[in-house]
């Protein structure tokens, strides 16, 4: 995946998927010494750029300017008021660039990308490597749903007509269209430039986990146990997946997870006979009503 990395972005994307160990995985690669990721985890260049937007939002720029970093040091004055284009994209990642690293950014939101903003990747950086890591799309939407409710000014508590109505927003929707990201990516991205991964994996192997993207990158994997966090992966620990919760996102989701099936052993496998189960205590639950 190494390539002459002068002024062509960065060399790797992890692009998703939400709520799928995209922060725990963005402080352990901060800390292989043949890496280099931005201070900011997620700077939302393409999907902004997909969006007509080219500057951060508001709140991301509030954010940034309150929370006590070094306003004066030049990366974040590039970045908080630099021109958006290419070139200033680029020119994010010239610091580890020049220290011979291999550099990228983690972004969840790029895994709802189109073609053309794949392709436009590709442009910056035919070399790109690109890493996705999918989550139990029951498990994913209920972790995101509740980190949003946490974060809103909503008073009370987390119902389930919320939550439902929450799950089926389109954008939402296309955060678990794991299969649909996955074509898109291969129509523009040949498959040996993507690596794609598990929440499962990374929380219950997580050193494992970070060898296999450690080797995919083409960096040394040897002591990848040294730069795992102390303390579990964060789950977006909450309250208990209601069962009516459960049976509708399993019954929108198991074709997709099927799909999912006929390529990847492991983790879909065991979504599929959970969404399985899931649907047989629906019918059941029916039939007694």
């Amino acid at each position: 995946m190494t390539a002459n990395r002068a002024a062509r972005g960065p060399d790797f994307l992890v692009i998703g998927a939400h709520r799928a160990g995209t922060t725990w995985l963005h402080r352990v690669l901060r800390k292989h010494p043949a890496l280099w990721l931005p201070p900011v985890k997620e700077l939302h260049y393409f999907d902004q750029l997909a969006a007509g937007r080219t500057w951060q939002d508001e709140k991301r720029w509030r954010r940034a300017l309150m929370s006590g970093r070094r306003i004066l040091d030049p990366w974040h004055l590039k970045y908080l008021f630099g021109q958006r284009n290419d070139d200033w994209y680029a020119s994010l990642f010239r610091r580890g660039q020049v220290k011979g690293a291999l550099t990228g950014e983690i972004t969840p939101a790029y895994a709802t990308l189109d073609e053309d903003a794949f392709r436009r990747i590709q442009h910056i950086n035919p070399q790109i490597a690109l890493i996705f890591v999918m989550r139990d799309p029951v498990s994913r939407a209920w972790s995101a749903i509740n980190n949003g409710f946490r974060k809103s000014d909503l008073a009370g508590p987390l119902t389930l007509t919320y939550a439902l109505e929450r799950s089926q927003r389109p954008g939402f929707v296309a955060r678990s269209a794991y299969t649909e990201t996955i074509r898109r990516l291969e129509a523009v991205f040949s498959p040996t430039q993507i690596h794609y991964g598990f929440f499962d994996e990374l929380k219950d192997r997580p050193e494992r986990f970070v060898a296999d993207v450690l080797t995919f990158l083409g960096v040394n994997a040897d002591g990848a146990g040294r730069l795992l966090p102390k303390g579990a992966v964060n789950s977006a620990g909450s309250s208990p997946v209601p069962r009516e919760f459960q049976w509708r996102i399993a019954e929108q989701y198991l074709p997709m997870v099927e799909a999912l099936c006929r390529r990847f052993d492991g983790p879909p496998q065991t979504w599929r006979a959970r969404y399985e189960k899931l649907l047989q205590s629906k019918a059941k639950a029916k039939s007694a009503a």
